[in-house]
């Protein structure tokens, strides 16, 4: 995990566990396109192992549990701490990591 991730991570959390996260609608819709997403995969690796338990202690099980052990293919992180966190919140991707999004990315579309 690199610093900027790491930092974006516990900023996410740090603002989970306030309730500084979107709406519950906003939660669904985001993890309707991450369960449809080709991307997504199965937490594995260190910086999203770190990313999982942050989104556990933080979640308040507000992320549908069939994506609880999920993570984005792409920036790798816990989609248990991705999919509430605020804009704000959110690690900025490199040119790398937004080219291999899929279009239909939530991230994409507000980045």
């Amino acid at each position: 995990m690199n610093f900027q991730g790491a930092t974006a991570a516990i900023k996410a959390f740090r603002e989970a566990t306030r309730g500084n996260v979107v709406d519950t609608q906003e939660v669904t819709r985001r993890a309707a396109i991450c369960g449809a997403c080709p991307k997504r995969t199965f937490v594995r690796g260190a910086r999203s192992e770190v990313s999982q338990v942050l989104g556990v202690l933080a979640n308040k099980h507000r992320v549908p549990p069939e994506l609880s052990g999920c993570m984005c293919g792409v920036c790798k992180c816990s989609l248990m701490l991705l999919i509430p966190a605020t804009p704000a919140d959110l690690h900025k991707d490199t040119p790398e990591e937004l080219a291999e999004r899929p279009e239909q990315c939530w991230i994409k579309q507000i980045k």
